[in-house]
């Protein structure tokens, strides 16, 4: 089966998590105990069988499906990116789990089976990356049937209910410490128009050969949660909540949806 074809802003951030996935981990103090605490939210948060199966429809490189592998659940990974997948299938032999991973496109989910999994996730802000409402819709309704009854979907975006306030034009740097060696990480926005920005993504390492500075470009169009609700609404999801990060100790605010 085929997927449609990416628009120029999807091309893109195709482009962006290909060059991106050798050193994502870098975004993160700690990746693994990052990816534990982030498994224990998301543990908190799923409803239905105990142990899955679960569906990452924009696994990256592994981030929630490795700590809910290695906790027991049955997980399986997708996402566009041909270097994410290639990266998270070695992270997970390298700890001796058991995920399926597949390249697939989040607006039709043409790999995964209808019907089949107690929750669908879409972390780390991946429904943002979409060009049109339509196309969340899309993504939404593919995720909707995939679904068992009483299924779970799970989503989390960043909070743009508060950034669209202001649009700025940078994130604050994060600083970390390697080894006694110092790790920038710190993001430029330009924005398009009211909506849309390009982010550029640098992180600056402190090496036995001087600062080397990887950078990444990709784009987004800021959708708040309250729209993506509707949206969901829109693709036959019900149960439709909005929670924030102090009420599950996740860092962006999560959506949470049912199938009907």
């Amino acid at each position: 089966m085929v997927s449609p074809m990416p628009s120029d802003n999807d091309a893109g951030n195709v482009g962006f998590y290909d060059a991106f996935a050798e050193h994502f981990h870098l975004i993160f103090e700690d990746w693994d105990a990052s990816m534990r605490r982030q498994g224990q939210v998301i543990v908190r948060l799923l409803q239905g069988p105990e142990r899955g199966p679960i569906l990452d429809v924009a696994c990256g490189i592994g981030t929630q499906c490795l700590p809910l592998a290695a906790i027991g659940y049955s997980v399986e990974g997708s996402d566009v990116s041909v270097a994410a997948i290639a990266r998270a299938e070695r992270e997970c032999a390298a700890r001796g789990l058991h995920c399926k991973f597949r390249i697939d496109d989040i607006r039709t989910l043409a790999t995964a089976p209808k019907s089949s999994y107690a929750a669908v996730m879409a972390m780390d802000n991946a429904l943002p990356h979409l060009e049109s409402d339509d196309d969340i819709v899309a993504a939404l309704a593919a995720m909707r049937s995939r679904l068992l009854p009483h299924g779970n979907v799970i989503l989390s975006v960043r909070d743009y209910d508060s950034l669209l306030k202001d649009r700025p034009s940078c994130m604050p740097p994060r600083f970390y410490s390697d080894a006694g060696r110092r790790r920038i990480v710190f993001q430029v926005w330009d924005w398009s128009d009211e909506r849309r920005y390009r982010v550029h993504l640098y992180v600056t390492c402190d090496t036995a050969r001087g600062w080397i500075t990887h950078h990444f470009e990709g784009g987004y169009r800021a959708v708040t949660t309250e729209e993506i609700a509707r949206l969901a609404k829109r693709a036959g999801l019900g149960a439709v909540s909005v929670l924030k990060p102090q009420d599950t100790g996740f860092y962006q605010p999560i959506i949470l949806a049912a199938a009907e």
